[in-house]
């Protein structure tokens, strides 16, 4: 009786353990997904939910052609937001009203569909989408967002670095972005920063058997950019750090033009 007992136990044991190991790269993820989730990266992924970039294209950056207006459908980027909105209460409005527009194609009224998170959300990803804010120009932070946007950084690490695209086998399943849990947990200080930059790898991880096992599995490996000078490196870390204060930039007050 008690060596059939001990055998139920073990069973049970074998069974929780291949639980365990079957569903554990779906509990990292998950648990690292929540950690480092911020406003801009919900935003973003709604707004693919809800279809905007179905008529303002990819991230808000290019609309499609509308046959009653010449322009077509505005794209985030363009900068014909500032002929609508001038702050939070007023994307919020065009949000939830929508907009009867001169052309065929009218931005349509979501006050039914939206939680009051989910409207925050949206604010965010738009105000850092469009660039209505960023950091101050003629700065440092600026300089490094500059230097991203011309090596394309945003295409794998999301809006102005948000984060959260998809790398399958990585230890998160994500792409980290560049302020956060993520990349806080990921790089540590400015040396490891300068590391990941030219190297694209850091030493701690590539040392370590368990986060070289992921590194060398991952889809999307971090490419080296050897070619950027200390004054490059000093901007982009200081863009990062700009990303911090500001929770992504949608905390920032909006530029003036």
């Amino acid at each position: 009786m008690a060596r059939r007992r001990r055998l139920r136990w073990l069973l049970a044991g074998g069974v929780v353990l291949i639980l365990l190991a079957v569903s554990s790269p779906w509990l990292v993820s998950t648990y690292w997904r929540n950690r480092s989730s911020n406003p801009v990266r919900r935003g973003v992924a709604l707004s693919g939910e809800l279809g905007c970039f179905t008529c303002h294209g990819e991230l808000g950056g290019g609309g499609i052609p509308d046959p009653g207006h010449p322009a077509g459908v505005p794209a985030w980027s363009s900068g014909e937001w500032m002929m609508h909105v001038e702050n939070d209460d007023d994307i919020r409005r065009f949000i939830l009203e929508g907009d009867e527009s001169d052309g065929s194609i009218a931005m349509p009224p979501y006050k039914d569909v939206l939680s009051d998170a989910d409207l925050n959300d949206l604010v965010a990803a738009f105000k850092v989408a469009s660039g209505m804010t960023g950091p101050p120009r003629s700065t440092p932070a600026r300089a490094g967002l500059d230097i991203a946007r011309n090596w394309n950084c945003f295409a794998c690490h999301g809006a102005a670095g948000s984060g959260g695209l998809p790398n399958p086998r990585s230890f998160t399943g994500f792409i980290p972005g560049w302020y956060g849990a993520d990349f806080n947990d990921l790089v540590r200080d400015r040396a490891e920063f300068d590391d990941w930059i030219l190297q694209g790898t850091i030493p701690r991880l590539a040392n370590s058997r368990l986060a070289s096992f992921f590194i060398e599995r991952q889809r999307v490996a971090m490419p080296a950019y050897p070619e950027l000078t200390r004054q490059q490196l000093d901007d982009l870390w200081s863009y990062t750090q700009w990303l911090g204060e500001t929770e992504g930039g949608h905390l920032a007050d909006p530029l003036r033009f």
